[in-house]
């Protein structure tokens, strides 16, 4: 499903365990199946996992890994067709520091 077009709603996978994770403009349901938050273009990437330092079992789990290995995590993310937030610039002015007065005491 890399590069489809999808709808916001729309499932993108099912799952059993986590093979891929939700990341931007997805979301998780209730059996774990992943789906659209927004419409757009599905992508794929696979990031480093770095646990949190609470987790127990997951530094238990990196602490045993050989000398080097990386773990990485699968997620799926949504390309938004339409920008969220657009900027126009309506004036641009010139911030001047006042001049000082002199003091007429």
């Amino acid at each position: 499903m890399e590069e489809y077009y999808v709808h916001a709603g729309n499932i993108l996978g099912t799952q059993r365990c986590f093979r891929w994770h939700p990341g931007a403009h997805v979301g998780l349901g209730k059996n774990k199946y992943l789906y659209a938050l927004e419409e757009g273009i599905v992508h794929y990437a696979k990031d480093v996992y770095l646990p949190h330092p609470r987790n127990t079992e997951a530094v238990d789990l990196i602490t045993r890994l050989p000398q080097g290995a990386v773990l990485y995590k699968s997620f799926v993310h949504v390309v938004p067709s339409k920008p969220e937030g657009t900027f126009k610039l309506v004036d641009f002015a010139m911030l001047a520091r006042p001049s000082p007065t002199p003091d007429l005491r």
